[in-house]
């Protein structure tokens, strides 16, 4: 009850055979949270909750935009009052135009009820838009976690900075400038069969025999937790240019060198 999901595909989570009323009133009746008396009151509530019309809760999924089913889950998952909601990639399979309005909804419903979120995304403006704090993750492993200025600032793992100058730089461009990428090669290995040591160690540019023979830990580093043994930060581009983050490569024989005996 405490823990509720939001899923990606606002089109496959939906039981297109139940109405509206229906599908948000489930999770209330299966655990008997409201009398069925009430329930219909509640389920309009709800509705109105997410900004969708009340009186549409005898309509069908299919009768409603992709933005709008999504706001259907959402309500849904506000049923039981969690105190945690894990939104999976909540607005991927929406329409640009669309996303923004969703990510604003769940903000204000964070503040409202007071709900924890756990928003996993791969969208890094919306992941930077609505998350203080963050953690990348690489293979099923976190690498690396901290505040969001942290994390787009000064990104320490190798991982963090491949894949924060692989993100577009609107500004950078405009004056007819670019940002330096970092370009990974090979490719990904398989989750089932993981390198020894480091799993991203097979891509990095700083990988050491080490990296082969020790799984770096999660260790506090510069403010944040950094899963590598060469952590070192990336230096940032003037604030006020707004950029996320320029490659500054020392080299790996002069960054700091984490062990565990």
């Amino acid at each position: 009850r405490e823990i509720q999901l939001i899923f990606q595909d606002p089109y496959s989570s939906l039981n297109p055979r139940h109405t509206v009323g229906t599908i948000v009133g489930t999770p209330m009746l299966v655990h008997n949270t409201v009398p069925k008396n009430k329930m219909i009151a509640r389920v309009q509530e709800l509705l109105e909750t997410v900004g969708l019309n009340p009186e549409h809760y005898n309509r069908y999924p299919s009768e409603f935009s992709g933005g709008q089913r999504q706001r259907i889950g959402i309500a849904r998952a506000l049923a039981l009052d969690p105190k945690l909601i894990v939104a999976d990639e909540p607005v991927s399979a929406l329409d640009v135009s669309i996303q923004a309005q969703v990510v604003n909804l769940l903000q204000d419903l964070q503040k409202e009820f007071g709900i924890a979120f756990l928003f996993i995304a791969h969208d890094l403006a919306i992941v930077r838009h609505f998350c203080p704090r963050i953690a990348v993750m690489y293979l099923g492993k976190i690498v690396e976690m901290g505040d969001r200025n942290q994390i787009y600032n000064t990104p320490h793992h190798p991982y963090t900075q491949a894949l924060l100058s692989s993100a577009p730089d609107v500004k950078q461009a405009a004056i007819g400038g670019r940002r330096e990428r970092i370009r990974l090669e090979g490719d990904v290995p398989s989750p089932i069969n993981p390198p020894s040591g480091c799993r991203f160690r097979t891509r990095c540019w700083k990988s050491q025999e080490i990296c082969a023979n020790e799984e770096p830990p999660l260790l506090q580093v510069g403010g944040r937790q950094v899963a590598c043994h060469f952590a070192e930060p990336m230096q940032v581009v003037a604030a006020e240019e707004g950029d996320i983050a320029a490659q500054v490569d020392e080299g790996a024989a002069d960054a700091p060198h984490l062990e565990v005996r």
